[in-house]
């Protein structure tokens, strides 16, 4: 047992812990955007694929000793492959697919090792089960999920900050060869031992009450094609959540690891015991996580950061364990295991294939979070539905329990929130509402997870206590002005009635047939839950189109299982049963479904409606979406404002142009006159001899604005990964045409290009060089770190002035420009200007870098300065490391 906790522990946490690794070192080649992880993803789902079919195949189709060697043989391959580390060849081109070259490097480095680290879990597995019959094998699955956990938490709170990526991949190149050592051990075992002593495979697994459960036949078409969906909606929402995570912030890994390591808490969770996935439970939480994810989603960029975090979270660990459990409670005996988790990395694989590839080739838009967020409603409720989870008996403790916990949220929602949302912050709402439900889900995992005839009636009160004291305790202690002493009693008192209102309805209970008791159950239930809405609606909590939702939802439920039972059972029981028996499942599985289609449906329409009001272009490719909508003439303070062009990347807008002669060549958005560009280059410029061009640089060209700033003879030079902006810059906006100055766009990642034109000796010498280059809100933090910075450098001329567009909703990047203005020994000036709404300016924040004092005083006399603070930290940003911890705006 040693040997196999041994290898498969160290292959999963080297499995997880190369992942960011080799991230960290190829995204600064391809943008840093959100789909350079999304597409790593994709690889090592395939790959791992690629290590189940091995395994599954060489367990299969082999003799025991044949199986030992050709490991031995595969294992020494991959040791004779190692290092890791890509080196600059590998850069991309820039005709070149950016996919199509992330999976190829992917290949060339990792491609080796990785594929031997994915086939040994299934694989040691299976010799596992084979030498020890009456064993369960998959409780080494959850230990191989807990270190791939490790892996990932450690990385960006111990690796990262400690270690170099050099260091980095050597530390990890030595841990792999531990690991083929203790693979080699288990091979070797298998060798020696005589594989006549083996117990056959169809004892594997009878002496365990876990694996008893399994079916020892073999899985049919159906089963498989299940388990196949099952992973591949829990693999979508995972890269699903992350895209939506990194869109608005940046492509760290910190935000990579959150999701992912969701994802193996619900693979540890599942597989330690069946008893761990109540339905029930999880069918609550994403019933009530769904409706949040999908407002954050409309709400868009009036959603606060750590909401965003924590919601997107909610849902995706719901969704995981929804998906896992039901994959859990479908497990096949252990003679079948390599292909059960051969389907489970098929399924993995799939999903990747469908958010890092179908998405962005055939959606214009982010839509594959909802889509998965379907998926995986859908697919539960048809595994759910194979358990014939109607025949079921309600659990009285449960639901009253469940109800009473409800409760507890409409007062917490109506006592608390409602009246002080907006005073509260919104790192305290998250932490109080979040810690309320944790509490509740513990509380509803500990009571779903007892018998019926276990739990006693004063059980559950120490459940009840917690969120409770929770939400006093916490509120108490971060919002004293909010939990005052009055507003903590009501609320106390509110929840503590409607417990005992649950406790009393339960006791009532206890003196009736066991018949009467099921339907008195379901018919007390539908009345609490109906009294609960009643005053969530009086106290204005819940609008009464959202209440009609609620109640069309649960009715829908009904009516559908119902239907389904009718079909599938064939007994006659009365349609008064049947109704008030499928109204709890029907809420909890069929009623989110209902719920996000209806939601995904008005999306849909919202997007027409915002087409038919002026959108003339929408587009989506590797590096994002853009959208482009034509605003007609409209008048602000009597003054007439012409129509104008809109260019929106993501969420944010990214440049607008006047449909109008006159008005044309205004600079505007973040770069109007009065901003940190517009004061750099007139700067620059008044520093020339008279009609003297200057040359500036610009990295993202977006819709050119800049441009205007162009007179004759001037060079304007502009940096662009995305073609897509391109095309649309000289589509819908005319800045580029239309400049005086003569202008240039080089294709590619900025730094890359810059870097070769440094060594084909081609110096640019500029004026002026502004780093703009935002994908949404995200930064592209591989632009901003120390080594880029000697890039900067090196193609600015000895008077010019490095401008940094720092407006963020989400991080505060001061520190870090700072930190690299110190260490190429410039000065830094943060220019700050508000909004002009009659020219179209808007309120931005520019650092400029400059290593000549008398520019740098000159540029402090602008109305527009803004001095540093004596307490503002200084950061630097290296490629090594980039920690995004000290600049979120919480």
């Amino acid at each position: 047992m040693l040997r196999y906790a041994l290898t498969i522990f160290t292959s999963a946490f080297l499995l997880f812990q190369v992942q960011p690794i080799i991230g960290r070192y190829i995204l600064p080649w391809f943008g840093g955007g959100p789909s350079i992880w999304t597409s790593c993803l994709l690889f090592f789902q395939s790959v791992l694929l690629g290590g189940y079919l091995y395994s599954h195949l060489l367990s299969s189709k082999l003799k025991v000793r044949t199986q030992a060697i050709v490991h031995l043989a595969v294992l020494a391959a991959s040791v004779l492959l190692l290092p890791i580390a890509p080196d600059d060849s590998w850069k991309p081109g820039i005709d070149q697919s950016p996919l199509a070259r992330i999976l190829l490097v992917l290949v060339a480095t990792v491609g080796g090792p990785y594929f031997v680290l994915a086939s040994t879990g299934p694989l040691m597995q299976r010799w596992f089960s084979q030498t020890s019959p009456g064993r369960s094998p998959y409780r080494l699955y959850a230990l191989s999920n807990i270190g791939s956990l490790l892996a990932l938490l450690s990385y960006p709170f111990a690796i990262e900050p400690r270690f170099t990526l050099g260091q980095q991949v050597v530390s990890w190149t030595s841990l792999y060869v531990v690991f083929a050592c203790a693979a080699a051990w288990c091979a070797v075992q298998m060798l020696i031992s005589d594989p006549a002593a083996r117990v056959p495979d169809r004892a594997g697994g009878q002496g365990d009450s876990i694996t008893a459960a399994a079916s020892t036949e073999k899985p049919g078409v159906l089963l498989v094609l299940l388990w196949l969906c099952l992973s591949a909606s829990g693999s979508s929402m995972l890269l699903a959540t992350t895209n939506q995570l990194c869109i608005d912030v940046a492509a760290v890994p910190f935000l990579w690891i959150l999701p992912l390591s969701l994802y193996l808490i619900s693979f540890i969770i599942c597989f330690d015991h069946p008893k761990w996935y109540d339905r029930r439970v999880f069918g609550l939480l994403l019933m009530a996580c769904a409706p949040l994810a999908c407002w954050a989603i409309v709400s868009g960029a009036d959603v606060a950061l750590v909401e965003q975090v924590a919601i997107f979270s909610a849902v995706q660990f719901a969704c995981c364990m929804v998906c896992h459990g039901e994959l859990v409670h479908s497990r096949p005996d252990p003679r079948h295991l390599t292909l059960f988790y051969l389907v489970i990395a098929a399924g993995g694989a799939l999903g990747g294939f469908l958010v890092a590839v179908v998405a962005t080739s055939f959606f214009t838009g982010y839509w594959e979070f909802q889509i998965s967020l379907v998926a995986c409603c859908a697919v539960a409720l048809i595994a759910a539905c194979r358990h014939r989870i109607w025949d079921e008996a309600p659990s009285a403790t449960f639901w009253f329990w469940a109800g009473g916990a409800m409760a507890t949220c409409i007062a917490a929602v109506t006592l608390i929130w409602h009246p002080h949302h907006e005073s509260l912050r919104p790192i305290d709402q998250v932490a109080m509402f979040g810690g309320l439900g944790v509490s509740i889900l513990l509380g509803l995992t500990a009571i779903g997870t007892r018998t019926e005839k276990s739990i006693s009636a004063w059980e559950w009160y120490p459940w009840v206590a917690v969120p409770i004291v929770w939400m006093v305790g916490w509120g108490a202690w971060r919002s004293p002005e909010v939990m005052t002493i009055g507003r903590s009693s009501q609320f106390a008192f509110a929840s503590v009635l409607a417990w005992v209102v649950a406790f009393v309805a339960l006791s009532m209970l206890g003196r009736r047939s066991e018949r009467s008791q099921c339907l008195l159950t379901r018919a007390l239930i539908l009345a609490y839950a109906i009294l609960l809405l009643t005053l969530a609606y009086q106290r204005d909590v819940l609008t009464s189109t959202q209440v009609i939702t609620v109640a069309l939802i649960g009715l829908g439920g009904v009516v559908v299982q119902w239907g389904v039972k009718r079909l599938w059972s064939p007994g006659r029981d009365s349609l008064r049963e049947r109704l008030l028996g499928g109204g709890l499942s029907g809420m909890c599985y069929w009623g989110p479904v209902a719920a996000l289609v209806a939601i995904m449906g008005y999306e849909l329409w919202q997007v027409a409606q915002t087409r038919s009001r002026g959108e003339v272009h929408r587009s989506r490719n590797f590096y994002g979406v853009l959208s482009v909508d034509y605003r007609p003439a409209w008048e602000d303070d009597g003054v007439a404002i012409p129509a104008r062009y809109r260019l929106e990347h993501g969420q944010i807008l990214h440049g607008v142009q006047y449909d109008d002669d006159d008005w044309r060549r205004l600079p505007t958005t973040y770069y109007g006159k009065e901003s940190g560009i517009g004061r750099a280059i007139q700067a620059v410029r008044g520093g020339k001899v008279q009609g003297q061009p200057i040359r500036v640089g610009v990295v993202g060209l977006g819709t050119g604005t800049i441009a205007a700033y162009g007179e004759a003879n001037d060079t304007f030079r502009f940096y662009e990964i995305n073609p897509a902006v391109q095309e649309l810059s000289g589509r819908f906006f005319t800045y580029l045409q239309g400049s005086a100055a003569s202008t240039e766009v080089r294709l590619g990642d900025a730094r890359i290009v810059m870097e070769r034109e440094l060594q084909n000796d081609r110096r640019q010498r500029l004026d002026v060089l502004a780093i703009d280059a935002f994908s949404s809100d995200a930064i592209p933090v591989h632009l901003l770190t120390a080594e880029c910075g000697e890039i900067y450098r090196a193609h600015l001329a000895e008077d010019g002035i490095l401008a940094i567009h720092i407006s963020n909703r989400f991080l505060e990047l001061g520190p870090v420009v700072r930190g690299l203005a110190d260490t190429l020994d410039w000065q830094s000036v943060r220019i700050s200007n508000d909004k002009d709404t009659s020219a179209g300016v808007f309120a931005s924040t520019w650092v400029l870098l400059t290593g000549f004092s008398q520019v740098a005083d000159q540029l402090r006399s602008s109305p527009s300065y803004e001095p540093w603070r004596d307490e503002e930290t200084v950061l630097l940003w290296t490629d090594d490391y980039s920690g995004l911890w000290e600049l979120l705006s919480w």
